[in-house]
C-alpha cells in the first residue's frame, strides 16, 4: 500500500513533540542532526508513516532499525523480507510497502525545478515540458517517475537519470520494463511508485496518525506539549 501525508506545512514542533516517541533511537538521531524544522519533521514523518504501513499491514509495532545497500537504499534490520521505501519534499511524504521491491518518489509542483530541466530530462521530456500548459507540474510528473524506478533498482540518482525517458507515457498507470509504474496527482505535488503490482492508496492526515499511533485524539494528546 502507498501512504501518502501533505498536511506537512500544518504540521507543528508540538505535533512532532507528541509523535517523538515513535521513533528508534536510530531515526531520532538522524532527525536532530537537521538544523532547520522543516527537514527535521519530513525525516521524522518518513520513519512514523513506515512504523503506521507496519503496523497496519504487517501487525509489526516496534522502533524498526535501518541497515542499507550498497547505494543508500534502507532496509529493516533484522526483516529484509519485508519491501518498503520512502520519500519526502516540501509538499508531503509517502511510504510504500509492498511484498516485492519498490521504489516510491514525491516531487513538489513548483517553478523552481525547471532550472534543471537539461541535466534531468531526456530531450523527448524536456520538449513535452515545453509545450505543456504546466511546466512544473509536467516535470515534476517525469522526475517523480524517473526516481521512483532508480530507487527500486536501488541505484538512486546519478548520471543514467537523463537517459531514462518516460515521454511516451501519459497514463497514471502502466507497465515498464519488468513492474508497474503508478503515478498519483495530488494537489501540490506528484507521487510515483514502481512495483511489481499496483497499490492501494492511502492518504493520512494528522488525525489519523495521532489516533492510530498513540491513541489518543491529536490535540488531547498534546494538552501537555
Amino acid at each position: 500500500m502507498l501512504y501518502i501525508f501533505s498536511e506537512t506545512e500544518s504540521f507543528t514542533e508540538c505535533d512532532l513533540a507528541g509523535l517523538w516517541p515513535l521513533l528508534s533511537e536510530q531515526r531520532a538521531k538522524r532527525v536532530d542532526k537537521y538544523r532547520y524544522f522543516k527537514d527535521r519533521k519530513l525525516s521524522a514523518l518518513a520513519y512514523i508513516l513506515l512504523r503506521y504501513a507496519l503496523i497496519e499491514e504487517k501487525g509489526i509495532d516496534e522502533k524498526v532499525e535501518f541497515e542499507f545497500g550498497p547505494y543508500g537504499k534502507p532496509f529493516i534490520k533484522g526483516l529484509p523480507e519485508l519491501q518498503f521505501n520512502l520519500s519526502h519534499t516540501a509538499g508531503g511524504v509517502v511510504c510504500g510497502l509492498s511484498n516485492t521491491p519498490i521504489g516510491v518518489d514525491i516531487a513538489d509542483v513548483t517553478a523552481s525545478n525547471l532550472d534543471c530541466i537539461k541535466t534531468a530530462m531526456h530531450p523527448a521530456e524536456q520538449k513535452i515540458i515545453a509545450l505543456s500548459n504546466d511546466k512544473a507540474r509536467t516535470f515534476a510528473r517525469f522526475w517523480s517517475m524517473k526516481e521512483s524506478y532508480l530507487k527500486y533498482t536501488g541505484t538512486g540518482i546519478g548520471e543514467n537519470i537523463y537517459s531514462i525517458n518516460f515521454s511516451d507515457f501519459n497514463e497514471n498507470l502502466f507497465d515498464y520494463k519488468n513492474g508497474k509504474m503508478q503515478v498519483i496527482e495530488c494537489e501540490k505535488t506528484v507521487v510515483s511508485a514502481f512495483c511489481a503490482e499496483a497499490l492501494a492508496i492511502k492518504h493520512l492526515t494528522k488525525i489519523d496518525l495521532f489516533e492510530f499511533l498513540i491513541g489518543e485524539p491529536q490535540y488531547g494528546k498534546l494538552a501537555y506539549a
